[in-house]
């Protein structure tokens, strides 16, 4: 993550209108692109990441998704396996890996604005390895427990992650 990485701005209908530096999407909160991934394991438990306090979103909180900003023109199905494997070193291309892709959600935000999320659902036995300069720590947790957890956790990734799952158990997956 870097500060001036470029970050495509939307329009309602996701159509790129403008292209600008990272700490400007943030100062200005721009609507952007995202990609959230739950990752679930096989006992039934979600990965719930615990955001470093450097962080230029959120420090300090916890997120119920595995996910960040594309960068500019990137594919999204790459941004999200890219954020899988950065943030806790998780390759979705690994046969121990199911990664299904499950549409995308305009994210509403507290100021009136929007983030444009892809949606993921990952499922896996795996042992991460962390992001130091964005991941302090992992914890896998209930779904009850994110629910019951989500005051402490960032907005947009309560909400991806509710959405994620209940397309994953519309779709049967989860």
């Amino acid at each position: 993550m870097s500060a001036h990485e470029l970050v495509d701005i939307i329009d309602e209908n996701n159509n790129v209108i403008e292209t600008v530096e990272r700490h400007i999407m943030r100062r200005d909160s721009l609507p952007h692109r995202a990609s959230y991934i739950a990752l679930r394991d096989r006992q039934g438990k979600f990965l719930v990441e615990i955001r470093t306090l450097c962080m230029d979103y959120a420090p300090g909180l916890f997120d119920a998704c595995i996910g960040g900003v594309m960068q500019h023109g990137e594919d999204e199905i790459e941004s999200a396996k890219r954020e899988l494997l950065e943030e806790v070193g998780v390759n979705a291309d690994s046969d121990k890996v199911s990664f299904t892709a499950l549409g995308t959600y305009c994210l509403p935000s507290s100021n009136g604005k929007y983030v444009y999320a892809y949606l993921y659902y990952a499922v896996a036995d795996v042992i991460t390895v962390r992001q130091i300069s964005e991941v302090s720590g992992v914890m896998f947790i209930e779904e009850s427990e994110i629910l019951r957890l989500q005051e402490s956790c960032t907005k947009d990734s309560v909400t991806a992650f509710k959405e994620i799952v209940s397309r994953a158990k519309e779709k049967g997956i989860y």
